[in-house]
């Protein structure tokens, strides 16, 4: 189930944008790229903000706020982008027909691994959302496992140019000491945090991971 849910997001998202062109693609790649990223990046302390003060909703505000702000983030580079690429670059067809198909697909890809990501985190009332994630170390999409290729992605540039200050009171990681920086998952927790979470909710339990 979760291979078929993958694979529509997949043919939708590249379906979409082989609709739009090469030039289309390209300022539609970079602005998806960018938009989620910087959602990734800060959907925690947004959500530890929403958290501290509305109690009630701990285990929503997660995904929540990932969506809300990858929109928003999205939303304002392609006004942005729009603004300023106001004219489409044209190209032979032999470029143009091979740039659109590979872009596409770049953009379809980016989308598996994004929404694969958010699905452990989704409130669907299962420890194994759609059949998949079993354990929390389950590849999914035929093994390419894209919620892991997010994750380390993620991971390598929540300590360069995407480096936040420090948020919460989690312990800091001897790798990042000296940068004086919170790591997006610089213990690799994630997938065994979200897995904790679904049976927890699941079960109608407590919510909060132990620390």
């Amino acid at each position: 189930m979760m291979l078929a849910a993958l694979f529509f997001v997949f043919l939708l998202t590249a379906g979409v944008m082989w609709l739009h062109g090469l030039w289309g693609n390209v300022v539609t790649l970079i602005n998806l790229l960018l938009a989620m990223l910087l959602a990734t990046n800060f959907f925690e302390p947004a959500a530890a903000l929403a958290d501290w003060l509305m109690p009630a909703g701990t285990y929503f505000y997660d995904v929540t706020a990932l969506w809300v702000l990858f929109m928003i983030f999205f939303g304002l580079l392609r006004v942005i982008t729009d603004g300023l690429s106001k004219v489409h670059v044209k190209f032979m067809l032999p470029v143009e027909m091979a740039g659109r198909t590979l872009l596409a697909f770049w953009c379809g890809w980016l989308m598996v691994c994004f929404v694969a990501f958010t699905l452990q985190m989704a409130p669907l009332n299962s420890a194994t959302p759609l059949g998949a994630w079993q354990s929390p170390t389950d590849s999914t999409f035929l093994g390419f496992a894209p919620d892991r290729l997010w994750l380390g992605f993620m991971q390598q540039n929540s300590r360069g140019y995407l480096a936040r200050g420090k948020f919460s009171t989690l312990p800091t990681h001897p790798n990042d000491a000296e940068l004086n920086v919170e790591t997006f998952d610089p213990n690799g927790e994630f997938p065994y945090k979200y897995a904790w979470r679904r049976k927890q909710y699941a079960g109608l339990e407590g919510m909060t991971p132990p620390q």
